[in-house]
């Protein structure tokens, strides 16, 4: 009688750990009296392939947006309105437009975790055109990354095609308005960590997967 209770009890704890493990939906979403915004990550580089039916390469993050304007006035939406935002280290990051992934001369994108200032130049900018804030008490120091051009790329006409294809517009309508973001990110940050901040014309937002 006693093996067959414990027997019971080995059965049931399993469960119960398998019960308490929380899982992060890659769908996150907000709204305000103007627009619902709703955005679907992926991080996995083959997912990212598989998705956009052409492989973009390593640090390339898939953000799917859809902008419902929620007024009979129209609202201009752009790929610019949008911030991928880590808040583990500060990191911050603007969508690649399709030329700087897939044309003649893309970017190749390094980074480094240090507290002293970049100098921009000509052939170095913030990663996605930002890089990260200063760093506080008890806070990792920000992420800097800087993007070079690599004049030795060719680039992928074929690529270049669908990523230019399946691209978030930028437009003014009242009606819905769907496409893809293309983000840099390190591949070293956690679903949990990240959120997706909008700053565009029709206010503020903060999407959050998790934090």
């Amino acid at each position: 009688m006693r093996l067959v209770i414990a027997s019971g009890l080995f059965l049931i704890l399993p469960l119960g750990l398998l019960a308490t493990k929380k899982v992060i939906s890659p769908i996150t979403s907000a709204s305000n009296d103007q627009v619902d915004i709703v955005a679907t990550i992926t991080l996995a580089e083959d997912e990212v392939a598989q998705k956009l039916g052409a492989d973009p390469g390593k640090g390339i993050v898939l953000l799917e947006v859809r902008i419902t304007p929620k007024t009979d006035h129209p609202v201009l939406v752009s790929p610019d309105d949008f911030i991928l935002f880590a808040h583990d280290d500060g990191e911050r990051a603007k969508p690649f437009e399709p030329a700087e992934i897939a044309g003649a001369g893309a970017l190749v994108v390094t980074n480094s975790t240090d507290t002293t200032k970049v100098k921009k130049t000509s052939s170095s900018i913030g990663f996605g055109g930002i890089t990260g804030g200063g760093s506080s008490p008890g806070m990792p120091a920000p992420t800097k990354v800087s993007s070079k051009m690599d004049t030795k790329s060719e680039g992928n006409a074929t690529l270049l095609e669908v990523l230019k294809a399946k691209q978030f517009p930028s437009k003014e309508s009242i009606e819905p308005v769907e496409g893809l973001l293309y983000f840099p990110l390190d591949g070293k940050h956690k679903l949990r960590n990240l959120a997706v901040l909008y700053r565009g014309p029709a206010g503020k937002l903060d999407l959050e997967f998790e934090h």
